[in-house]
């Protein structure tokens, strides 16, 4: 138990100083609009899937302070791009200026939000870790996407992307937001509906901050909560007995830096004991196909239909995951998909 209360002490400070910090290498910039297309409405066809519903862009325009461009405008992204390609990606990226790839600082966080947020009541919150030597700009993409279908969207990084400091740096931004009078985002952000996803280093340090923030949730915020996590091809250093949240594990076929048979299994969804957890591995989908167009990247569908089913309960989303009947099972996409025995029980 001193250990427990020990490590609570020490999020709960890491998040103290990142809000401390967000008047510095938080704080957004000016804010541009950019029109969303709407998704495909729903269907009772047989081949209809979660990516050919929540596969495209949402409804709601996009406001954002990162500056995104080709990462060939750098040598570190000219050969981060090129790597890509020979993984199989269809499109370039796209990188900000932040260290290495330019001269911006390494550490800081992107806010993406809809532009209409002034209309709806409150956002759910998406803290999104990207993955070690990746930068943030290379995941403008599915932030767009998630922005688009109503989420308040932070995207920390540090270069390292590997522990829970990481995303504990992008909650902290969006409280210090949510809280502020001269923040877009103030009183806009439901801190009950959080949720925490990352890909590859991000996918780790997701699962490390989703198993020590439920039990100090409230000393941060009262209103704050965690819905439920999303874990995109994660890496080796969590573990899955230490989750207590609904997870949703997304891996591919094609990945051989975080192949789905290696730790996402052994010690990550096979040992998650203590909450419902999902697992689908993806044909045609490489360790880089999330940084790639949202429809070349074969489970954006199903990570969106996943984050609607947590941060709105969106009936048509649920049905992919939930009941004796769930339809992400017969998904032709994918060459397995499992969940476990808690996740058998959810209603």
């Amino acid at each position: 138990m001193a250990r427990v209360r020990a490590g609570r002490r020490v999020l709960t400070a890491a998040l103290t100083v990142a809000m401390m910090a967000g008047g510095s290498w938080m704080a957004p910039t000016a804010f541009a609009d950019e029109t969303a297309t709407a998704p495909p409405g729903a269907s009772g066809a047989p081949d209809v899937t979660a990516q050919t519903l929540y596969g495209g862009m949402g409804s709601h325009p996009v406001a954002t302070n990162a500056q995104v461009g080709p990462c060939q405008a750098s040598i570190v992204g000219f050969v981060q791009n090129v790597a890509v390609h020979i993984f199989g990606n269809t499109e370039d990226l796209t990188c900000t200026a932040a260290f290495p790839n330019g001269l911006d600082s390494p550490i800081g966080v992107n806010t993406y939000f809809p532009a209409d947020i002034a209309d709806p009541a409150e956002a759910p919150l998406i803290v999104l870790t990207g993955g070690i030597d990746a930068n943030p700009g290379m995941y403008d993409r599915l932030a767009r996407q998630w922005a688009s279908n109503g989420f308040v969207v932070t995207v920390p990084y540090d270069w390292f992307n590997s522990l829970a400091y990481v995303p504990a740096a992008g909650l902290a931004l969006a409280i210090w937001q949510n809280r502020d009078a001269g923040s877009p985002l103030f009183g806009k952000v439901d801190l009950s509906r959080t949720i925490f996803a990352g890909h590859s280093a991000g996918g780790q340090s997701t699962q490390q901050i989703v198993s020590a923030l439920p039990g100090v949730a409230g000393l941060i915020d009262p209103n704050l909560h965690v819905a439920g996590a999303l874990a995109i091809e994660p890496g080796p250093l969590a573990l899955g007995p230490l989750l207590g949240v609904p997870t949703l594990y997304l891996t591919g076929v094609n990945d051989f830096v975080v192949p789905d048979f290696a730790w996402v299994r052994w010690w990550q969804y096979n040992l998650t004991w203590n909450a419902p957890a999902w697992i689908a591995n993806a044909r045609g989908v490489s360790h880089f196909s999330p940084v790639d167009g949202i429809e070349d990247y074969r489970s954006s569908g199903t990570a969106v239909a996943w984050l609607r089913y947590l941060g709105f309960g969106d009936e048509t989303a649920k049905r992919f995951f939930v009941g004796p009947e769930w339809a992400l099972r017969n998904d032709k996409t994918y060459f397995s998909v499992e969940r476990n025995a808690l996740a058998n029980a959810v209603r």
